[in-house]
């Protein structure tokens, strides 16, 4: 498979191509020229050189963001006109995942986690944490914009942990030491952490994650791929009357049950309110909330050391805005368990996409589950 992969997100813009996840040839340019003048000739450049031409390319990707506003909408747009004119598939690679992938190329493909960040002023970050185990990579803290000072309680030293980024070390090391000398104390065998630079450009990380993104089905046509921004501005919270945009995650109260129940209907699932009632009284809940209000739920149940999660639920107005990431990445970094287990509708595309994004892998199907219709599809992590 040839995969063209573009990135004007950054400084740099950079064009790369790839046979499936080798990289084939790249072009970059630091210049200050703007990306909308360099794209294009470079990428004509790159097939030229190559002696290709768009008809041979079966998947273009590109990065999404975080980063500038314009620059990423100048790959967007770029993508999704290749995209509609030759009819290929696309995938939309955000940076902090693309930072991840750079150190992996740096580092080799070793069980790890990787804090990625990405300096967003004031003492915040933009931060995500990817984790590579049995060389398969996942989420493992979902991207959020926090204070630098919040990053390193989402990892932990039980594997080797990178950092990756352009958050200066300073802001960083004293906070990871100390975190790792606490859990040292605690009697954790803990491992290395490591600072990481890469030689690689951000579009050939970007291809490469595109890659294995493709293999697990992680893809679509131009209508598919959108900006990735981690903050609201500040017409959407005033249209919103959102106070305070960080999301809270804790177990649900007595008091946070009977409110689901007298607005069951803003939590559209399969499940009816006697369901949901007799599932509460047996499965460990947690709610997701926003300036006090819920706007999620998640259910599982503990079976000697697995978890099965029997429903992820998200409020009819905050869905496709994250809340159902937060909710699987909090149960993925706080549940101890040696498998994570649950069921998917098969046409459930949004749903199948979260889990795979989070690792999780097909191992089974039950016929005809939902309503004697539709094919259940077992996930495991």
């Amino acid at each position: 498979m040839k995969i063209l992969s573009m990135d004007t997100s950054s400084d740099i813009c950079s064009v790369a191509l790839l046979e499936n996840n080798e990289i084939i040839d790249e072009i970059h340019n630091s210049s200050e020229k703007e990306h909308s003048q360099s794209l294009m000739p470079m990428i004509k450049e790159l097939l030229e050189r190559n002696n290709i031409t768009l008809d041979n390319i079966e998947l273009v990707t590109c990065g999404i963001g975080p980063g500038s506003f314009t620059g990423i909408r100048i790959g967007i747009a770029t993508v999704k006109a290749f995209a509609d004119a030759k009819d290929i598939p696309v995938v939309g690679i955000n940076a902090l995942e693309a930072q991840a992938y750079l150190t992996l190329m740096e580092q080799g493909r070793e069980d790890c986690k990787i804090l990625s960040m990405i300096d967003a002023r004031n003492e915040n970050a933009y931060v995500s944490v990817y984790r590579c185990k049995n060389d398969n990579v996942s989420v493992y803290k979902n991207p959020e914009i926090m204070s630098i000072s919040n990053a390193p309680e989402y990892i932990n030293f039980e594997e080797n942990v990178y950092i990756t980024g352009n958050v200066p070390l300073e802001k960083i090391e004293s906070l990871l030491r100390a975190k790792s000398s606490k859990e040292a104390a605690q009697g954790t065998d803990v491992k290395k952490y490591k600072f990481v630079k890469s030689n690689h450009t951000f579009a050939e990380a970007i291809g490469v994650a595109a890659f294995y993104k493709y293999q697990n089905g992680m893809y679509g046509d131009s209508s598919t791929i959108n900006p990735m921004y981690l903050n609201l501005s500040q017409a959407e919270k005033q249209k919103r009357n959102l106070k305070d945009e960080k999301i809270y995650i804790n177990e649900m109260s007595i008091s946070d049950r009977e409110e689901i129940k007298a607005n069951y209907e803003k939590f559209p699932n399969i499940w009816n309110e006697a369901t949901f009632e007799d599932d509460a009284k047996n499965s460990k809940y947690f709610v997701a909330k926003q300036d006090n209000e819920i706007i999620g739920f998640v259910s599982y149940k503990t079976i000697l050391d697995e978890v099965e999660i029997m429903n992820i639920v998200t409020r009819n107005d905050r869905r496709n805005q994250g809340t159902a990431s937060n909710l699987l990445s909090y149960i993925i970094r706080n549940v101890e368990a040696n498998k994570i287990n649950l069921e998917v509708n098969e046409n459930n595309k949004t749903a199948l996409n979260l889990y795979c994004k989070f690792g999780f892998k097909k191992v089974g199907l039950r016929s005809k589950y939902y309503n004697n219709i539709d094919d259940a599809i077992l996930m495991t992590l």
